[in-house]
């Protein structure tokens, strides 16, 4: 009986394309999708006009990297037309396009909106049958990236590049202090929590008579990409979609990684960086708040990815100070957050051949570099990639340049420990919601005696549970 249904389904799918290729004749589209799934043995021949829309082309090194990543695609299928909509409008616009069924073929979207668009509205077409139609090596993009933009096993959107958190620092203070390079360590594989808290507490000067006040950190802990390691990096399990619930104080190892964070701003070694969202730290007499300190001269540590990179690298440089990147310190548990932004086909759209095909040419070498090959570029999602030059800008490589360059290898560091960088990757956005507003500001209330550690992640659990069981059971 299983047989006799999916002969019928091939049968029926068979006969949607015909009609379809039909259709073409009289100057319709040249497939049907029908949920993405293709048939047996269907060959793809991407043909036809498709339309893009990036609507954070801000500046023109993003519109560059756009307009050369669909140049490449045309060259490589010159019957395919694509029209890039490079018009800057909000999320809310394109939200509206969507439900109105007037967004383009293929699309840019945020990481936390996969799921929500994917799961909750089934805006987006699943691209399996594509990858394995199209020859792609999943293989070759690194897991975290790929698993970034898949829903319950099914890939719906190609991220365009690969971005986790790093460390860069101040390598003056560290030489001043007497302490190993950090990367030394890394390279030895002792650059891990209890060294970096070390590290953090020698390079912290705060005596009236200093020439210079220091502090070892500065950590935007309010800030999903950074606390979500600290959830997972003593072996906690902050979610259940099996189950549907969260688990914040009723898992004593999400609770250890939250009260590490607190407990690091209460060693008054690190500034708590409020740009991730959520409150201050109110100065006392037995609490620093650092306001105010120069984030490269008198921070040591500072979180940062390679969007900011460049930018970051010479403010350093014009004051004189010599600085480099290492990778985050491994905790029990090793986790480091993980994010990208990128693209998926409308579910609507009527020419999916073509669309597929535009969307997982960035998870091939040819995609990537035309995508991240020059200035507005990032770190390409594909580890054939990763030793490759041309992304290593704008300053000198430190294999190529020991003493001047920089340890680029930071931001390709470690990829079997990358963690979804986003709380709505992997929940509802109802409940992704409520856990942010309570880890925004967990630390500044604990620190601030306003509201324990313990109090607070059980108002987030009870409230978001709550809504996670009235969403699903009514």
């Amino acid at each position: 009986m299983k047989t006799n249904f999916k002969n019928l389904v091939r049968v029926i799918l068979a006969l949607v394309l015909a009609v379809s290729v039909t259709l073409s004749l009289f100057g319709c589209v040249t497939y049907v999708k029908v949920d993405g799934d293709l048939p047996d043995g269907y060959n793809p021949e991407p043909s036809g006009k498709i339309k893009l829309q990036y609507y954070i082309a801000n500046t023109d090194a993003d519109k560059r990297s756009v307009n050369d990543w669909v140049a490449a695609f045309q060259r490589q299928y010159p019957d395919v037309t694509v029209t890039a909509d490079l018009s800057s409008v909000g999320k809310d616009v394109i939200a509206a396009q969507i439900a109105s069924k007037t967004v383009g073929d293929v699309f840019f979207l945020w990481e936390t909106d996969v799921y929500n668009y994917a799961s909750v509205h089934e805006a987006l077409m699943a691209l399996d049958s594509y990858v394995e139609a199209y020859d792609i090596d999943l293989g070759n993009v690194f897991s975290a990236i790929k698993d970034m933009g898949s829903v319950e096993g099914k890939l719906y959107m190609v991220m365009r590049d690969y971005n986790h958190i790093v460390l860069r620092y101040n390598r003056d203070l560290i030489k001043a202090a007497s302490l190993r390079d950090p990367i030394e360590l890394e390279t030895e594989g002792t650059w891990d929590w209890d060294t970096f808290k070390q590290y953090c507490s020698q390079l912290t000067t705060q005596e009236e008579d200093a020439d210079v006040k220091t502090v070892g950190c500065s950590l935007r802990l309010g800030y999903a990409p950074i606390f979500i390691p600290f959830l997972e990096g003593w072996g906690g399990r902050w979610y259940d979609k099996e189950n549907k619930k969260v688990n914040f104080i009723s898992d004593a190892n999400v609770l250890e990684g939250v009260k590490q964070m607190v407990e690091l701003v209460q060693m008054n070694v690190c500034q708590y960086n409020a740009a991730g969202g959520g409150g201050s730290i109110k100065e006392t007499i037995d609490q620093k708040a650092f306001a105010g300190y120069n984030p490269e001269s008198q921070i040591v540590f500072n979180d940062t990815e390679f969007p900011s990179f460049g930018a970051a690298g010479k403010s350093y440089e014009s004051k004189g100070i010599d600085w480099d990147i290492v990778s985050m310190p491994k905790f029990p548990t090793h986790k480091v957050g993980t994010g990208a932004t990128g693209f998926a086909v409308f579910n609507g759209t009527r020419n999916a051949d073509a669309a597929a095909a535009l969307c997982l040419s960035l998870y091939t070498e040819e995609g990537q570099r035309a995508y991240n090959g020059q200035e507005g570029g990032s770190v390409p999602n594909v580890r054939s990639l990763a030793d490759a030059s041309f992304w290593r800008v704008p300053f000198a490589d430190k294999e190529e340049d020991p003493e001047e360059g920089k340890n680029y290898y930071a931001f390709i560091s470690f990829p079997e420990a990358d963690t979804y960088g986003q709380v709505e990757c992997v929940i509802p956005p109802e409940i992704a919601s409520i856990v942010k507003e309570y880890m925004a500001t967990v630390v500044p209330n604990a620190v601030n005696n306003v509201r324990s550690v313990d109090d607070t992640l059980k108002k987030l659990e009870d409230e978001a549970n709550e809504k996670w069981d009235s969403i699903y059971n009514g």
